[in-house]
């Protein structure tokens, strides 16, 4: 019986393993036929593996900012990103733009802020318009951009000086267009700071624009670029408009590192102008010149933002003869670059006194809080009083919104030279005058600290601004002036 069993058991064993002609003619067609599969499997693989690779491995995704220094998002550029069409930072081919006359705009427009490039501005009009300045879509959308009717009235302007602000006038959509993605690229940003989304920061202001911040906030954000998404489309369009075998006249001469946060070190600055002409058409300051004045800058200080603010105060550093213009460009630089710590600081760092700068006895009072009127800016603008007085200036609610010196980098640098132009402080006359004036250095410095620096009143401090304002008048080949006119 046990016998029996043994041999049903080999004849089994037998049946399995041996292969009659039928049989092997079979299993060649199956391995033959199953051969495209396992190439396109291995092929698969071998395609993740590369974009795993180009991705640097773990920057697949982009994760928010580390808490433990406060920076910005790390702009994890992963391969899908690349593979889009990037962020939108080469050369700007201008001749793509289908109505030459809105090239100057658009230029212009892009430079309102760090993130915005002219790339991007034509690639999300194309998306939006297609070039066509008098479409009007659903929502009550008008013109190049868009914009829906509740959005271009908060940011819209008669940027062309028309007489009316309309959306379907090329020039004011393409400015307001800016201004709110910029406004968009200041809320992403705190949501990156704050932990609150994940994603790099332009993937996150275009999908803003498509679904709004709320929108953004539902989702957590995007830490993968998803296919077919707005930011998606857009970055398609980014090659159309990108020329990589020209120099850009507007590309800046800075090649910085990421911002860690709006107190931290670092710069970036895309798509910044070479230069600042002054009235008369003369270079006093060049992008060169001021990456090498703050190498360790925060990126929030940019030379957009400066040359922005230098053209709504065209008297600034165009007065007199080019000494004493040069003269005023370098007294300006040294003094914000000690009060901000070599263009370092945002706001003010001692957090213990932001509650010192509001002055109840005003009529308007302090509507922002009993805190909000701390230094922010170049030249730390602070007190409710110097807010109200530099809001109605420059057309801006600075009372009521006082961190739009701290979001906005040309708004930044407008208060800082609406008190050197206008304000004469601590001392009797401006700072502008104290230079054009004959005054010289040690004027500028009475105007911003009086008596706090000057009879003797701390002398390292003086100190330091006059070795700053040294350095930066050799950097712009100008004598500094005699050295009784240094000090006060």
């Amino acid at each position: 019986m046990a016998l029996g069993k043994v041999r049903a058991a080999g004849q089994a064993t037998k049946s399995l393993t041996k292969f009659d002609s039928a049989q092997l003619l079979w299993l060649v067609i199956s391995v033959v036929g199953m051969f495209p599969l396992v190439v396109l499997a291995t092929l698969a693989l071998i395609v993740l593996l590369v974009i795993f690779a180009m991705a640097g491995g773990s920057q697949m995704t982009s994760s928010a900012p580390d808490s433990a220094d406060g920076s910005e998002s790390a702009t994890s550029t992963n391969a899908l990103i690349e593979l889009a069409g990037g962020d939108g930072r080469g050369t700007f081919d201008a001749t793509e733009v289908p109505d030459q006359d809105l090239v100057a705009p658009i230029k212009a427009a892009a430079r309102k802020c760090d993130l915005l490039t002219p790339v991007i501005i034509a690639a999300q009009i194309d998306h939006a318009s297609g070039f066509d300045a008098e479409r009007e879509g659903p929502q009550g959308r008008k013109g190049l951009s868009q914009l829906t009717p509740e959005v271009f009235e908060e940011y819209g302007e008669d940027d062309d000086d028309s007489g009316d602000a309309s959306a379907l006038d090329a020039e004011d959509s393409i400015h307001a267009h800016a201004r709110y993605f910029c406004h968009l690229a200041g809320e992403t940003r705190k949501l990156l700071t704050e932990r609150e989304v994940v994603g790099d920061q332009l993937t996150l202001t275009l999908m803003a624009w498509d679904i709004g911040l709320e929108g953004v906030k539902a989702q957590g954000g995007m830490p993968v670029l998803a296919l077919g998404s707005y930011p998606f489309q857009i970055r398609g369009l980014f090659a159309t408009y990108t020329d990589d075998d020209e120099p850009d006249a507007d590309a800046d001469a800075d090649a910085d590192a990421s911002e860690p946060e709006p107190d931290a070190t670092a710069s970036s600055g895309p798509e910044e102008p070479a230069s600042a002409p002054d009235a008369d058409g003369e270079t006093p300051l060049t992008a060169s010149d001021f990456a090498a004045m703050f190498p360790g800058r925060n990126s929030f200080y940019s030379y957009a933002g400066l040359t922005d603010a230098m053209r709504k105060f065209p008297a600034f550093a165009s007065t007199g003869d080019t000494q004493t213009r040069k003269r005023e460009l370098a007294a300006f630089l040294a003094n914000i670059d000690h009060e901000s710590g070599g263009l370092v600081h945002v706001e003010e760092i001692n957090r213990a006194a932001w509650g010192n700068y509001c002055d109840s006895g005003q009529p308007y009072g302090c509507p922002a809080g009993q805190t909000a009127y701390h230094g922010r800016g170049p030249i730390q603008l602070s007190w409710n009083t110097n807010y109200k007085a530099a809001g109605d200036a420059l057309g801006l609610d600075l009372l009521n919104q006082p961190d739009l010196v701290k979001t906005d980098s040309s708004v930044a640098w407008q208060t800082a030279l609406w008190f050197w132009m206008t304000q004469p402080g601590a001392g009797t006359t401006t700072a502008h005058s104290a230079i054009t004036g004959g005054g010289g250095f040690g004027e500028t410095i009475r105007t911003i600290n009086g008596a706090l620096e000057c009879g003797g009143g701390n002398p390292a401090q003086v100190r330091a601004r006059v070795e700053a304002y040294q350095r930066f008048a050799a950097r712009l080949n100008v004598d500094p002036g005699a050295d009784n006119t240094l000090t006060c």
